[in-house]
């Protein structure tokens, strides 16, 4: 038995040099793109698998120079590892989608796969990665992040990098960084009331609103990001020709950002204004809007619309905030101007998904949007994240599947994972999607690859 391992190592040995011999002098297919010729897919190999999946793509005439070469999983890049004329070596890229067409570009040649599409295997988990399950202390504590405490974590926002931060609400009265690389949560401002909380689409700073209407004539502040979210600035309200200030002294709740501007609504639509983020110039572009009492709000940079939640009805508004009526010069959003495209309308004791306005929900909370605009919902009468896709086709993301309200506190996969009245959520452009889950008092990451 031991001879025949022996010689079995031994053979193996010499097959991998001979392989490597092979590459190095006598391959035929170490040969350029010829670019007379056409590319063409005739397979891939393994059919099916997650992130990082080896796979090897056949066909002909893809050359020799992986710098020339792309290799589509639908839209997603995968990361080549070497080509040869008739066959690339690859990794398969993150959530391409659950059934991907395959396609070779090469020097601006094009070829699909015909027949065959890849199945790719989500594997999605819900970890706490700040605060103590279930305590709250007034003052709240920094440090390493699952030793740090919250108050109220209420609103939610992450960059582009990884620093998320959370407006600590009533008495923690501040914005929390968490820093994900050094796994650590810091103080970077003191506020009154600081409320919802959004980055412009470069990603440069962060504006966190003061919701109290005794902080006027202050709007919301604006964190840098060159500083850390150390240094702040803060953009007030102004005065209008007839001297009356613009925003007024109204409660605020909703907020979203551009690349231009940051839209800011007050608790019961009775203003909506607009900010131009390097001017500064405040300008009225709605009033009266009938929103109930509380609504959220998030920029959809794919279809560049903002959609608003409303926690009264269970719906989900969108509009387009630079609707300017014929014959204004600027934006002006009525009521008539929301399409509603999520929700029943009517909060009743089970939640049920479906399509549009088929779809239940319950108490609809913060909401954020993915770089491939997916809305991501919080629902704190059924204590779990719902999902609306491109489609308008709304599923249970996180949390007890739809029907009666179940709340606790529990980590794992998606379903199984419980939450206790999450308030906002935020999405990095890389799949990671952070949850305010407010009344367990942590912050929690559903990861998906």
């Amino acid at each position: 038995m031991k001879m025949t391992r022996f010689l079995f190592l031994i053979l193996l040995s010499l097959l991998l040099a001979c392989e490597s011999s092979s590459d190095a002098e006598t391959n035929e297919f170490d040969r350029p793109h010829n670019p007379s010729l056409n590319i063409q897919v005739d397979g891939i190999g393994p059919t099916k698998g997650g992130l990082g999946t080896k796979v090897v793509v056949s066909g002909s005439n893809f050359g020799n120079d992986k710098e020339k070469v792309t290799l589509l999983f639908n839209d997603k890049k995968a990361l080549i590892l070497r080509v040869q004329d008739n066959a690339i070596y690859a990794l398969v890229p993150k959530q391409p989608g659950e059934f991907s067409t395959i396609k070779v570009i090469v020097d601006g040649k094009e070829a699909v796969l015909e027949g065959t599409r890849f199945k790719y295997y989500i594997k999605a988990v819900v970890t706490t990665i700040a605060g103590r399950w279930n305590v709250a202390s007034n003052p709240p504590i920094d440090g390493p992040a699952l030793d740090a405490t919250f108050y109220r974590p209420a609103k939610i926002a992450v960059d582009d990098i990884g620093n998320v931060l959370v407006a600590d609400d009533q008495s923690g009265a501040r914005m929390r960084l968490i820093s994900t690389a050094e796994n650590k949560m810091t103080t970077v401002l003191n506020m009154s009331v600081p409320w919802s909380t959004t980055f412009n689409e470069q990603f440069t700073h962060n504006f966190v609103m003061e919701r109290n209407a005794g902080a006027r004539p202050i709007l919301f502040y604006s964190l840098s990001k060159e500083s850390n979210y150390i240094d702040s600035e803060i953009y007030y309200d102004q005065k209008d020709e007839n001297g009356n200030w613009i925003f007024g002294s109204y409660t605020a709740c909703a907020l979203g950002a551009d690349d231009t501007y940051v839209y800011m609504m007050s608790e019961r639509g009775e203003r909506f204004v607009r900010v131009h983020q390097q001017t500064r110039k405040v300008e009225l572009i709605g009033q009266n809007i009938p929103t109930g009492q509380y609504s959220h709000m998030t920029f959809n940079a794919k279809d560049r619309m903002m959609y608003l939640s409303l926690e009264a009805s269970g719906r989900i508004m969108r509009f387009n905030p630079l609707h300017t009526p014929p014959g204004e010069s600027t934006p002006w959003i009525t009521w008539d101007d929301m399409e509603w495209i999520i929700g029943t309308g009517v909060v009743s004791s089970m939640s049920k998904e479906g399509h549009g306005r088929e779809a239940q929900l319950g108490t609809l909370c913060g909401l954020g949007s993915d770089h491939e605009g997916n809305v991501y919902i919080c629902d704190q009468k059924f204590h779990c994240v719902w999902k609306v896709d491109p489609l308008l086709n709304c599923t249970v993301f996180a949390g007890p599947p739809a029907g009666p309200a179940v709340s606790g506190y529990r980590d794992g996969k998606p379903e199984e994972a419980l939450f206790n009245r999450p308030y906002d959520i935020t999405a990095t452009y890389d799949g990671l999607i952070y949850v305010a889950d407010t009344f367990n008092r942590v912050v929690r990451c559903i990861s998906i690859q």
